[in-house]
């Protein structure tokens, strides 16, 4: 390999490795919803119910945005509300929010926990770098989470949301990059409104992909636009191994 080949590659390593791996959006292709087991409720229904009937097909409607950021941020709270779960590990398993940079720094904190129920809602506010949660007192600490936590990597222009069955599971992120490299790494699926600034978020602990063991709304959030310095990065990177590529064949 010649010298500045080399150096193209060590430059394009050094800059990975101090900015770790960008963030980057989910792909565009909608991830196939299996029938639902038994009696249980289904997500078209679930849909319907949030957005109203023929608003929104779940097969082919849902959204590549894995990162989120407050709709009006500094002045109302977002909610998330468990809407249904169906499957064995309701009572353990839960639904929280994530903040970070990239895949080696994220940081997260449960909001509904293995207690709730359908229809309990826990409120959250983002104060500069400080996440706020708060719920009836009665279900603090069982249904879901309040207090306060504070960390340089919380903001309210970029976070998502994430699925555990149990505290033992692997944690499934609305991000699919963050996920476990499994032979299904959308266990997380996600619909908007049009503009509405209610999502539903619905889960698959299993191997039905039926998405309905666990569904959350969340209100007065939008998709959050990549910063301009992750495309920025990967597009160096591309060009620096495009440059390589062409250095070989010129040899």
């Amino acid at each position: 390999m010649k010298l500045k080949s080399l150096v193209a590659l060590l430059g394009l390593t050094a800059s990975l490795a101090a900015f770790a791996v960008p963030l980057v959006p989910n792909s565009s292709a909608p991830s196939a919803i299996g029938p639902p087991f038994g009696s249980e409720g289904n997500l078209q229904s679930m849909a319907d119910n949030l957005f109203g009937a023929g608003h929104i097909n779940v097969n082919t409607n849902q959204s590549s945005a894995g990162i989120f950021q407050s709709a009006t941020p500094g002045t109302s709270s977002t909610i998330p509300t468990l809407l249904a779960e169906f499957t064995a590990n309701a009572g353990t398993q839960s639904f929280g929010i994530w903040f970070g940079n990239d895949t080696t720094n994220i940081v997260s904190y449960n909001l509904l926990l293995g207690g709730a129920v359908a229809t309990d809602a826990v409120g959250l506010t983002i104060v500069g770098n400080t996440l706020n949660v708060f719920g009836p007192s009665g279900g603090c600490g069982t249904h879901y989470t309040c207090g306060s936590f504070t960390d340089a990597r919380i903001t309210s222009g970029a976070f998502g949301f994430f699925f555990k069955a149990s505290a033992t599971s692997p944690t499934y992120y609305t991000l699919d990059q963050l996920n476990a490299p499994d032979a299904r790494p959308d266990r997380v699926v996600a619909f908007q409104d049009g503009s509405s600034t209610n999502w539903l978020f619905a889960y698959e602990d299993g191997s039905d992909f039926d998405y309905n063991d666990m569904a959350v709304k969340v209100e007065s959030i939008n998709a959050a636009i990549p910063e301009p310095e992750t495309y920025a990065l990967m597009l160096a990177g591309l060009s620096a191994m495009g440059w390589v590529a062409r250095r070989r064949k010129q040899r």
